[in-house]
């Protein structure tokens, strides 16, 4: 490791192509996250419109985001049981 940090502060010319590299990376990844986001973005905004378009209550806050998505949880939770139940026995 020390080897490296003496060649790349030893040699301005490997130091430029390793500050480079590490932009092109860290600007990848930030890219990568960006894609990330809108995607989340367009779900959530997808999902608020079929909860419009259906007439149910769409969650204002964050309290009641918390709480819809805990009963929608149970409920999975409940029917995911009954489902596997009835597959077990088949």
């Amino acid at each position: 490791m020390e080897t490296i940090i003496h060649a790349l502060t030893s040699n301005k010319v490997l130091l430029a192509v390793a500050v480079l590299i590490s932009i092109i990376i860290v600007l990848s990844a930030f890219t990568k996250l960006v894609k990330v986001a809108m995607v989340l973005l367009a779900i959530l905004i997808l999902y608020v419109g079929y909860l419009v378009y259906t007439g149910q209550k769409v969650p204002r806050t964050r309290r009641e985001v918390i709480e819809y998505s805990e009963k929608k949880i149970d409920s999975l939770k409940k029917n995911g049981i009954k489902t596997l139940k009835r597959n077990v026995r088949k």
